[in-house]
């Protein structure tokens, strides 16, 4: 675009000298600028509507009234259609004359707000340059773009040139890399699934779909991805600190990130060793001072830990509502996003809030860090479209099929279908919070006042909220691979399928998060280490969900098995 502008520029020079030529190139330059805004930028072109609109008030002055100097005649000569070596008489200076009581004075004046109006057309460039974003990253396999393809979220994002070498600066506190907080980075890719890459003036980074949504499961002595699980390992907040501590960390400077760089065999030429020390570097510290009063209300609440996040209190601080002055916890479990299909009918998000796949998709990507104005509802559009019929992940290991037809007995006697078979009535609606008695906190922290805050959200776009509200329970959801949505109910505070069958009081009272080991037997994640639950804390509860709980332990063991096969 600068090219263009520039050359804009030069037509008006060539124009000011009579050169026909001129008149040309800055008629096509004005031409080529309407057409990067409206077909290049296409569902953003709105939103950067004063460029062309500044190049048409530049252009106008030079057009003058066609009529007072001569009609069409007149233009052709002008133009240097008669085959006239130089303009007669520059279309702007024509419209001048014709205008009473113009001297030089009056016509220099009009030259110095042309110039203007050019220097006005440059700095919004500046600004596009800088802040607009370059074309998304996308793939044309639907699997790749769903780990791989950006959603908008990465305007606000860690520049990439520098959170690409923070493992090589800061190795004694990950070692392991972003894999320390769970991110999973297949073989041959440079980027963790859930990460993409975008140019906003410099590249950044953002997640997508995938970044909540993709589990590794490890049994025996076999590893197996699983797309659109929850991210049971992946503890963002963790990440989130890291960063924020990395931005001010006395080792961070231009020089560790050009000698990470070279020792990865990356080195940073010589524009973006300057852009890096001098821009990147002193606005990456601005912006990430700037978000420490947000995240304050955290120290109030309990850590999230891995796969899990309270999305409503960052809402929360978007909307004024103060979360630091009181102690209201909305942490959930992530969930897995398969079959979407079969939850159509239904409703989404733990507490059913909303009815809207759509706006469940959208309120996630800006949940992620997508602004408004860049929200990529064709690449969102394109990943929802994919997991409408993605399939859920079969059992990993043997099942035992007599097992579980008796299991399939106890499931139905005991009516755990009434609620959780695609069939029923119930299903995709909410059992209040007096009959299913899980921790209360995600349900009570929805308002009205945040049913209205998000039912204003996207005014004036076609995508504008209106099916949220307030349930006072928490969804009845399909069991599709539920052996691998683990830890179970909607805070994930009980780490296994086996668990969740004692009563509450039995229930693990601690347990570890965040490792990828599935108990075949139990039917959920075990882990030996990793960060400490504990259900005792604001949120945590692991009460409620008391069905099956007095059957007898073999009838458990029957029903497990049939779970197994869901």
């Amino acid at each position: 675009m600068m090219p263009i502008f520039l050359g804009a520029a030069f037509g008006i020079f060539l124009m000011y000298k009579r050169y026909k030529i001129g008149f040309w190139i800055f008629t096509i330059l004005n031409i080529l600028v309407g057409y990067w805004f409206i077909s290049v930028l296409e569902d953003t072109w709105r939103h950067h509507f004063l460029p062309p609109i500044v190049f048409s008030a530049l252009f106008l002055p030079f057009y003058g009234d066609m009529k007072s100097i001569g009609g069409w005649p007149k233009i052709r000569k002008i133009l240097g259609l008669t085959g006239t070596k130089h303009l007669e008489s520059t279309l702007f200076v024509s419209f001048l004359r014709e205008i009473p009581s113009l001297d030089g004075g009056m016509t220099r004046l009009a030259l110095i707000f042309t110039v203007t109006m050019l220097v006005s057309a440059l700095t919004l460039e500046y600004k596009r340059l800088t802040i607009k974003p370059w074309p998304p990253q996308s793939f044309a396999d639907a699997e790749m773009h769903f780990k791989y393809g950006s959603i908008g979220a990465e305007v606000y994002g860690y520049p990439y040139l520098v959170w690409r070498e923070l493992p090589y600066i800061f190795a004694d506190r990950i070692p392991r890399g972003f894999a320390e907080f769970g991110f999973i980075t297949e073989p041959g890719q440079e980027l963790p699934i859930g990460i993409s890459v975008r140019r906003y003036g410099i590249k950044r980074v953002g997640f997508n779909c995938a970044t909540c949504h993709t589990s590794r499961v490890s049994y025996g002595n076999a590893t197996k991805l699983v797309l659109g699980a929850p991210a049971e390992q992946l503890d963002l907040q963790a990440y989130f600190t890291f960063l924020r501590d990395a931005s001010f960390d006395s080792r961070l400077t231009a020089d560790s990130v050009f000698e990470s760089a070279s020792h990865n065999n990356r080195p940073v030429n010589f524009i973006n060793r300057l852009i890096i020390k001098y821009i990147v570097l002193p606005k990456l510290r601005i912006e990430v001072a700037g978000t420490r009063k947000s995240v304050i209300w955290l120290n109030k609440r309990p850590l999230h830990g891995p796969g899990r996040t309270d999305a409503l209190n960052f809402w929360r601080v978007r909307w004024g509502l103060r979360p630091e002055q009181d102690d209201a916890v909305g942490t959930v479990d992530f969930p897995s996003v398969w079959n979407q299909r079969i939850r159509l009918q239904g409703s989404f998000h733990w507490d059913a809030d909303n009815s809207s796949l759509d706006e469940r998709n959208i309120s996630a990507a800006l949940a992620v860090g997508t602004a408004d104005w860049l929200l990529d509802r064709n690449s969102i559009g394109r990943v929802s479209t994919w997991l409408i019929d993605l399939k859920s992940p079969s059992f990993p290991a043997p099942i035992d099929q007599r097992k579980a037809v008796e299991g399939k007995s106890v499931y139905k006697r005991e009516g755990c279908d009434t609620c959780h078979d695609v069939a029923q009535r119930q299903i995709g609606q909410v059992t209040p919070l007096e009959i299913v008695k899980t921790d209360p906190q995600r349900a009570d922290i929805f308002s009205e006042e945040m049913v209205k805050n998000f039912n204003n959200l996207g005014s004036g776009y076609s995508w504008h909220f209106h099916n949220y509200r307030t349930t006072g329970g928490y969804v009845n959801l399909p069991l599709d691979g539920i052996w691998a949505r683990g830890p179970y109910l909607h805070n994930g505070s009980v780490p296994t399928l086996r668990d969740l069958l004692l009563p509450p009081n039995e229930r693990p009272k601690r347990f570890f998060r965040g490792c990828t080991n599935l108990d075949l037997d139990a039917v959920g994640f075990q882990c030996a280490t990793g960060f400490e639950f504990d259900t005792t804390l604001t949120g945590n509860s692991n009460s409620g969900h008391d069905y099956g709980t007095s059957l007898p332990a073999q009838e458990k063991l029957t029903l497990l098995e049939y779970l197994k096969s869901l």
